[in-house]
């Protein structure tokens, strides 16, 4: 069965994953338009529960009636999910800092710290300088920090989800599939 739960929350966090990315890809060509930005943004966290929704009920599904399908374990699986959903957006993430907004985010940085250099110590502003400059386009950075907060995100839709779709084992449920007992 564990095998079974890293291969479906694969398929799963990949649907959404690359979902997620085209929202992202359709907000970055909305441009300045703060009303299509808005709106897809609405609709991307609509379609991505609902998304998450779909798998942990299928995935519950594959449960017999005698097993159950517990509420931490639906967690699990939608943090399972975001794991990978984290993945292809961190490498998404990842691909337009470096090729398409570098600059933009050199310039944000800059802009920061321009803003922060009275407020730390001289010993320590330079090198938060080069830490910050150097994390905003480090792809391994980017993917792992996508992760991290996919998964708390995860945590808190996989709460909400798994009160939907758990199920309390039935312990009358017929286990032999119909077979006679000897």
């Amino acid at each position: 069965m564990k095998r079974n739960f890293w291969t479906e929350a694969l398929k799963g966090g990949t649907v959404v994953g690359l979902v997620s990315v085209a929202f992202s890809l359709l907000m970055k060509v909305g441009g300045d338009s703060t009303v299509l930005i808005n709106i897809l943004s609405i609709a991307s966290t609509v379609v991505t529960i609902l998304l998450l929704f779909g798998y942990t009920r299928r995935f519950a599904a594959q449960h017999s009636a005698s097993e159950g399908f517990s509420l931490s374990r639906a967690v699990g699986f939608v943090v399972a999910m975001m794991i990978f959903v984290g993945i292809l957006s961190g490498i998404y993430s990842a691909i337009m800092a470096n090729f398409f907004i570098k600059e933009e985010l050199l310039r944000t940085v800059d802009e920061v710290m321009a803003q922060m250099q009275d407020v730390l110590p001289a010993e320590s502003f330079d090198s938060s300088y080069k830490l910050m400059r150097a994390s905003v386009t480090n792809p391994l950075f980017l993917t792992l920090s996508s992760v991290v907060s996919n998964c708390f995100l995860g945590v808190l839709v996989g709460i909400c989800v798994g009160a939907l779709v758990r199920r309390r084992p039935d312990i009358f449920a017929d286990t032999n599939n119909g077979q006679p007992t000897e």
